[in-house]
Formats: structure tokens, sequence, C-alpha cells
């Protein structure tokens, strides 16, 4: 028989496909017992059944077959790529090696798949069928038969669809809807955008074999990244690879990407970088402080404080009018402000005087024989301390050892108030004192008032008491609403030795810009009790979530590159 040049070139080709797709196949044997187990076998039953078809086809240039012969050609590198998952989704995992060959065979499988399913089609395949011994037939249905093509019809198009948008959203470009408000205004809640992820090294799923990371990152870049909170480990990235895989063919309409608890992910995240490799950070009244290791001094990022957001009452009104949390009134943003001016003038030298005097004022009105017992160390949560300070008072003034406590825990900063800090450490040393102070003030005051008489149900009261009660509510209200909100500690911190730590190479930090509402790499997800601050053995403690991390860029997903929902911020990021 006499053969066409075209039809010499698909032989080829096809060839080559099947015995990549062979020998693909075979390297998805496994003997764990697990769900990687089913991977070999049904690799190799597709394999074999396209193998088949395809050799028979073109044997017998028998004409026939060549619908299924499309269609089983179609989906291989489909079916392939599910095959692929699932024998690396088990306890064992595959040597690097193995995943670059595996690869390298599913990249040859998927350019021949198209290659050849393409030129099978009708209007493309009139002179490869050239002289075939069984032509192929235009299909052609009718009644029922013709309803039940055009359905199964459009449910092979609608899968395979969904295919090659998993394959391109892993690869190239992903769709994406921002899910909250941690980075207004440059993105509001629903906004959806464009992930350019071909130029950041995507990888294949659980593996590290994929494309070079070609992008140069800087600070100031949106990018979107894996949650570092979340655990990274295989199982881990079996779900979410698993979750991933079903919310694409269930038309998204199933998400199984959970925590333990039943909650949604908050996975992946849109942040900014604001740290870079080499670098160390430290923030203050929300001012990015950046130094290198040629310099010893900390320069204030002006990038940063471009994209900082603190005042959302301050955005343009158009965006304004789509936030749907603020979470400082114009009023407490001020009061913020007024109250870290405060701080910056506190002076430490009277604050060491006035502690002093008021130990001393106290021990006046001491008197051990009052109450029973001795006196038992107050919990030094500062909200403890200023919601129990009458009973703690009554404690120290009547029992036995509260004045020798109250001297202690007054005058314990004395030693260290002049030491060299950085900006934050200044910062924390300078509340820890205020918050000692007001409680100092208050205890004097509850003894004053007990000493001429009042008693205990009245000494609420007192026009002094209530003032101190207002100073302490502000205090509350900044180191437990806003100081890790709107500060971070050196990052990287010092060593034991006070030798400076940097961001390590490939290494970044990111933080959204809304930062009051924003959980990123400051934060974790957990609430701990720290003191605050460290040149204080009797600091006063508060419930932190404080624990900054920076994150390898092999954990970068993609940068958001255009916006095109809502068409009314339709345009480049």
């Amino acid at each position: 028989m006499n053969t066409t040049k075209q039809f010499e070139n698909y032989k080829i080709i096809t060839f080559i496909n099947l015995g990549a797709s062979v020998l693909f196949s075979l390297l998805l044997i496994n003997f764990s017992w697990d769900i990687s187990l089913i991977a070999f076998p049904i690799g190799v039953a597709y394999c074999a059944l396209t193998v088949l078809l395809s050799l028979k086809m073109i044997i017998k240039t028998d004409g026939k077959l060549i619908y299924k012969v499309i269609k089983l050609t179609e989906y291989l590198p489909y079916v392939f790529f599910i095959t692929f998952i699932l024998r690396r989704a088990g306890k064992n995992g595959t040597p690097f090696f193995y995943d670059v060959i595996t690869v390298l065979l599913w990249f040859v499988i998927f350019v021949c798949s198209f290659l050849t399913s393409r030129k099978l089609y009708p209007k493309k395949n009139t002179l490869l069928v050239k002289g075939w011994k069984i032509a192929p037939e235009e299909r052609k249905f009718t009644g029922l038969n013709k309803i039940i093509f055009e359905i199964i019809d459009w449910i092979d198009a609608l899968v395979w669809s969904i295919f090659t948008v998993l394959i391109f959203q892993i690869f190239v470009l992903q769709l994406s809807e921002i899910p909250s408000e941690s980075m207004v205004p440059t993105f509001l809640i629903k906004d959806r955008v464009f992930v350019s992820k071909i130029d950041c090294g995507p990888k294949f799923p659980l593996t590290d074999v994929g494309l070079p990371d070609f992008r140069k990152y800087k600070r100031g870049d949106t990018i979107v990244l894996r949650n570092p909170h979340y655990s990274l480990d295989r199982k881990s990235e079996v779900k979410t690879v698993t979750s991933q895989l079903v919310y694409m063919l269930s038309l998204m309409t199933v998400n199984l990407n959970k925590d333990e608890n039943g909650e949604m992910k908050a996975d992946p995240l849109v942040k900014r970088i604001t740290g870079l490799p080499g670098e160390q950070l430290v923030m203050q009244d929300g001012v990015l402080y950046v130094r290198t290791k040629d310099s010893d001094d900390f320069i204030p990022s002006k990038i940063d404080e471009k994209f900082a957001t603190w005042n959302l009452n301050a955005v343009h009104p158009k965006e304004k009018q789509k936030v749907q949390s603020f979470p400082l009134s114009s009023q407490d943003y001020q009061k913020m402000i007024d109250f870290e001016d405060e701080r910056r003038q506190f002076d430490l030298n009277a604050a060491s005087i006035r502690a002093g005097e008021i130990v001393r004022e106290i021990s006046k009105y001491t008197d051990n024989n009052n109450l029973p017992g001795d006196f038992s160390t107050p919990n030094l949560w500062e909200y403890d301390l200023f919601i129990n300070v009458q009973q703690i008072a009554a404690n120290i003034i009547y029992k036995t050892g509260g004045i020798d406590w109250f001297e202690k825990f007054m005058t314990s900063w004395i030693e260290n108030k002049n030491k060299n800090r950085d900006y934050y450490q200044q910062s924390n040393f300078t509340l820890n004192v205020m918050t000692k102070l007001t409680f100092g003030e208050m205890v004097l005051r509850y003894a004053q008032l007990l000493n001429s008489g009042v008693s205990f149900s009245n000494l609420n009261s007192d026009e002094q008491i209530k003032s101190c009660f207002q100073k302490a509510e502000t205090l509350n209200w900044y180191i437990q609403m806003l100081l890790d909100e709107r500060n971070m500690p050196l990052f990287p911190e010092n060593d034991s030795n006070g030798n400076p730590q940097y961001i390590p190479e490939n290494c970044y930090f990111m933080m959204g810009d809304n930062r009051f509402n924003s959980l990123d790499l400051r934060h974790s997800y957990e609430q701990t009790l720290k003191p605050l601050c460290n040149d204080d053995k009797m600091s006063v403690t508060y419930y932190s979530m404080m624990s900054p991390q920076y994150i390898n860029k092999k954990y970068i997903i993609g940068k958001p590159v255009f916006r095109f929902w809502p068409l009314g911020r339709f345009g480049k990021v």
C-alpha cells in the first residue's frame, strides 16, 4: 500500500508517543499499600488500550477506529497527570531524578498527543488517510442517538476543558478571587485577578521539578504565596493538590481545602514583599526600618510607606465605600497617634524618681496585721493587674511581704533604663514603665483613701482613681489591640551574642497593605503570654501573636498582574 508523507510523519510521532507512554506507565509501579498503589494499574490499563487501538488503526489502516483513537490520545496526558499525582500521594515519595525522568516523559506525551490527535480530525486528515483500507466515515446520528451523542460530546468538551484549564493554571496563568480585606486599598473583597505563574517557577504537583524562577522580586511587589502558617509537609500537600483537582472537576462546587477543624484554609495568600534577602527589619509606630550588612543604621523604607495603609478612613472615597471593616475610627486613629507621641516623650529618668516616691509613700500606710496570711504574687498580665488593682492594693498594704514585692515590681526596670535598644525594644520598655507607673499611682491612691477611712465600695468614685483607670484603659487598648499590628520586633532577631542576622538568600518577608486587618508573616495563629520587654525581670505581660517569619521563594505561587473584575477597577495591578 502506498502511504502519504503525512501518514508517515503521523506514525513517527505516534510511535514516539506510545513508547513514552509505555515507559511512563512502567515508572508508575509501586508496592506501597496505600493510594499510590492504584496509579500503576490505571496507567497501564489506559496505556494498553491506547497502544492496542492506535497500532491496530495504523497497521490495518482502519478508519473506523479513528474517533476512539482521537479521544484516547487527547485524554492520555491528563490521565497520566492524575496517575502521576496518585503515585506521589502515598506515604513514600519518589527521588528527584525519578521525578525528572517522569516529567520529561509526560511532556513528550503531552506534545505528541496534542499533535497526533489534531491530525486525525476529519478536516485535517484528508491526506493522512488517503489510501487506507477502511476510510473514516463521517459520524451521522439521528433521533435519540443524536441527543445522546450531543450530551456525551458536551460532557467530553467540558471535561477536556477542565483538564486543560487545570494544566494551564498550574503552569501559566491562574484566576484568583480576593477573599479578605488584608490588601485594601490595593485589593478589595471579590476582586478577581490574573496571577502570572510561568515566570515564578511553577512545579509539578508534589515534586520539585518544574520551570525555573525567572522573576526578580523587589520590595513593593504583590505576590501570591502558600500560607506558611499551615503545615507544608507531604501529607498536607497531597490534600491540597487533591482538593484542587476535586475543585476543578466539580466545576468549583466542592472545595476540600479545609483545616483540621473543617474551616476553609486561608491558602494561598496575597501579600506584598516588604523584606528582601540580606536585610534586617524592625517596625515601630507604623514605620518599617531596614538595614543591611553594609550599614549599622536602620533606614525608613519609603516604598513601604507608600503602600502601608493604617487609616482606612483616609482612602479614596470610591474605595472607602466598598470597605466592609474599619479596624479604627478616625477618632481612634488620632487617639493612637496621640498616645504614641506621649510614649515617645515619656521621661524615663523622671519615671524612676516617681517610682521611688510612690514606694516610699505607700510604705507609710502599710499595716501587716490587718489581713491574715502572706502576700501572694499577682499575675503580671497587664489586664489582670488593672482589673484586680483594688484587691492587689489591699494585699500590698495589709499583708506580710506586700510592700517588698511592690518595691521590686516598681523599680526592677531602673537598672536597665539607659541601655541601648532598637526602636521596638525601647518602645516596649517605655510601655512597660508607663503601665507600672499607672498601676503604682492607683495603688498609692487606694492606700491614701483607705487610710482616710473611705470604704472599699466607694473607692472607685474618686476622681484620681477614675483618671488612672482612663490611662489604664488606653494602655490596655494599645498593648493588647494595636501593639502587634502596629509594630514588629527586630527580624530576624540578633544571635545570642547580639550580632545582627539577616533574611537568607532566596527568602522574603511579606505583609498585607491593610496592616490592622492582615494576618501575615508577622503573626502566628495562636496567642501566647509574653513579657512586654526583656530588660525587666518583672515585666508586665500581654497576649501576643507576634512571630515573624520569612519564606523561601519556592512557596511563591505567582504575581497578580491584572484585575479583570469588577469592571470599575479594571486594569493592571
